[in-house]
């Protein structure tokens, strides 16, 4: 469905990322618009309470952005196709519920900023903008949705590692301390 986007998609399609049999399609939904509605909001949904559990534990800083990136993951690959409407065709909600979407979207892009914020005011992150920041993560384990295959949950965890240390670290090799540097004479 993301891949043809919501206009080219028609309601039996959209209905079966969310495993809705045909025949009682119009017993759930009344149009097309609804069925993106309950898509787009029900995966808001499970990323934000999500982010609100991670929110609540009492765990330093970068663990629970740790944990934040893997939860990320996890739910990222639960249902691909569902997914992928809810992170490309958001778009085309109406209003009121457009404006409902992107507050919970912010909602959860502000989730990421206070873990950046938190750990900048700690001196264990860098500082810059933390909504910034958040959001170019999300950017970045989102492009994770249209690779080849999709993470086992054996594979989760250390996929969610690689981003972590990418984040955290940038690709970038270390410098080699002084002493490592051995001096010849001249």
């Amino acid at each position: 469905v993301h891949r043809k986007g919501y206009a080219a998609t028609s309601m039996r399609e959209l209905a079966s990322v969310s495993g809705i049999e045909a025949p009682s399609l119009y017993n759930h939904f009344s149009s097309k618009e609804t069925l993106l509605h309950e898509i787009c909001f029900g995966m808001a949904d499970a990323f934000v309470s999500t982010a609100q559990r991670i929110a609540a534990l009492d765990l330093p800083v970068s663990d629970r952005l740790a944990l934040a990136i893997k939860e990320h993951l996890r739910l990222l690959f639960s249902d691909r196709e569902a997914v992928g409407v809810f992170v490309h065709e958001w778009r085309h909600l109406s209003e009121p519920s457009l404006q409902a979407f992107k507050a919970l979207r912010l909602d959860y892009e502000q989730f990421f900023a206070g873990l950046f914020q938190e750990g900048m005011n700690q001196g264990v992150f860098v500082q810059g903008d933390p909504l910034w920041l958040g959001r170019q993560l999300l950017l970045l384990m989102n492009g994770s949705l249209h690779s080849a295959t999709r993470p086992d949950d054996d594979a989760l965890t250390p996929l969610a590692q690689r981003f972590l240390d990418l984040w955290m670290n940038g690709i970038a090799k270390p410098p080699s301390s002084p002493s490592s540097h051995h001096h010849q004479p001249h």
